[in-house]
């Protein structure tokens, strides 16, 4: 297989390839090396490479659903056996652990092909991926705008056609922002849904969803029949149903006044209106449905943190030493010391009174449509905490560029970023699907439906042709 013909497939597609004997998996894996090693040095998207274990398990034959498909982790919460697991992070760097976690169990049961570990930012804590331990991830669309984070690398290695599908994460936003940022599919499953375990019983107080981001829906689908368990439901076959009418509210406003800019709001009306031709009931809101989401949120990500230093600082025999963490985490464990742990258990009681105000909107409607980001992906160098110097200038220059997706996570919605090309933009424009808990199939059923409608897939090819076939493999 050519890495033209490899592009011009996705994950179902190269899994239905290597059932059939049109290509093997051994040689779909040297592509994808192939590929990396061309496109890396100029996007940074892989920091841990596995290739010699990954040619020999892609040589193993396997009837998984999704067998000899190249794949990549992120480099966060997710342990692999025998592969370092760093959380961006200097002091974690060279930790390898010895046994796999249940969803990279379940990959490789599928017949994923487990090629390297993407880039993140130090504990998947920034809406940028520019980690000092790696360096930064450069956006395949545009080399001058961020990648987006947590799920930098990820969003990356996909978009610029190294694999066709790679290990997300998602506590605040980490899989949908990057997937807007760089023209992806990005979908949040319901809290709980797929597994932490078995080393986290869950993560940030059950704010972070692992998953996927894609290039089409169908591969999304695929993955969460692989990692959602037996008894779920076939995610895979249930999405091409196409969902009945279904009342849908609309908004491009976040809490605190905040309006979306007007690429953003093109977007939305460009989705309204395709919603409105396959028959739904669609309703746009004037106002926020929003609440705004105070310091409190904060306080329940970092939590995690003592415990993971302390994990490995027992595993070292030593603390960390000055530069192996980053001042953004510092920072961050100053202020969780400053809250202590009633400040932690009024954060825990707050997030449940934003999730039940939250939740009313979704028993009078079926979805909530908004943008995925309130403005085209910043600029390099004007969202991370190095670029801004403190928690206030952070918190607000991260709220102020993707205030819709937060609220999903609070009330363990699923929730997906879909990419909308819009002749005004070279990277295609997000616009997010949310529904209430536990109908998953529901959002992926309407992205499906809206997927058809926009063929995105066209986007990439235009990419390709344009910038990144200048760097793959002839």
């Amino acid at each position: 297989m050519t890495p033209g013909e490899y592009l011009s497939h996705d994950a179902v597609g190269l899994a239905q390839a290597v059932a059939s004997g049109d290509v093997t998996a051994v040689e779909l894996a040297t592509v994808a090396i192939g590929m990396i090693e061309a496109l890396n040095p100029s996007i940074n998207a892989v920091i841990c490479k596995d290739y010699e274990r990954a040619l020999k398990c892609a040589a193993q034959p396997s009837t998984g659903p999704l067998a000899g498909v190249p794949f990549l982790l992120k480099d966060v919460y997710l342990y692999t056996d025998g592969m370092p697991t760093t959380w961006g992070s200097k002091f974690f760097q060279g930790t390898r652990p010895r046994a796999d976690s249940t969803m990279v169990s379940q990959w490789r049961a599928a017949g994923l092909t487990i090629l390297g570990k993407t880039n993140a930012p130090e504990f998947a804590s920034e809406f940028v991926t520019d980690p000092a331990a790696y360096g930064r991830t450069i956006n395949p669309w545009d080399a001058n705008v961020t990648v987006g984070g947590s799920s930098g690398g990820a969003a990356a290695a996909v978009s610029s056609g190294m694999v066709p599908l790679a290990h997300a994460t998602d506590l605040g936003g980490s899989i949908r922002v990057p997937a807007a940022c760089c023209g992806l599919y990005g979908f949040k499953p319901t809290a709980g849904l797929n597994s932490s375990g078995p080393y986290f019983k869950e993560i940030a107080h059950g704010l972070n969803s692992d998953h996927v981001v894609t290039r089409s829906v169908r591969d999304s689908a695929a993955s969460l029949d692989i990692t959602a368990g037996s008894g779920r439901g076939n995610y895979l076959a249930g999405h091409l149903a196409q969902p009945r009418k279904l009342k849908i509210a609309a908004t491009v406003h976040g809490a605190d006044g905040l309006v979306a800019d007007h690429l953003q709001v093109r977007a939305v009306e460009d989705v309204v209106a395709r919603l409105r031709e396959h028959g739904h009931d669609v309703h746009l809101f004037e106002n926020s449905p929003f609440i705004a989401v105070g310091d409190w949120f904060d306080l329940l990500w970092i939590d995690d943190i003592p415990r993971l230093l302390a994990d490995e600082a027992g595993y070292r025999c030593r603390e960390p030493m000055p530069g192996e963490l980053e001042p953004f985490t510092l920072v961050a464990l100053d202020l969780l010391s400053a809250a202590g742990p009633a400040g932690v258990e009024r954060a825990i009681r707050m997030m449940a009174e934003a999730a039940r105000s939250h939740l009313q909107l979704f028993e009078t409607y079926d979805v909530l449509l908004t943008p995925s980001l309130a403005c085209d992906p910043a600029p390099v160098g004007t969202l991370g905490f190095n670029d801004l110097g403190t928690m206030a200038n952070w918190a607000a220059a991260g709220y102020g560029f993707a205030p819709f997706s937060i609220h999903a996570n609070i009330a363990g919605q699923p929730a997906a970023s879909l990419p909308l090309p819009l002749p005004e933009s070279d990277i295609p424009i997000g616009v997010q699907l949310m529904a209430a808990p536990h109908r998953d199939l529901l959002v992926l059923q309407l992205s499906r439906q809206l997927e058809e409608s926009v063929q995105w897939e066209s986007s990439y090819r235009r990419m390709w042709n344009k910038s990144v076939r200048e760097m793959a493999p002839s």
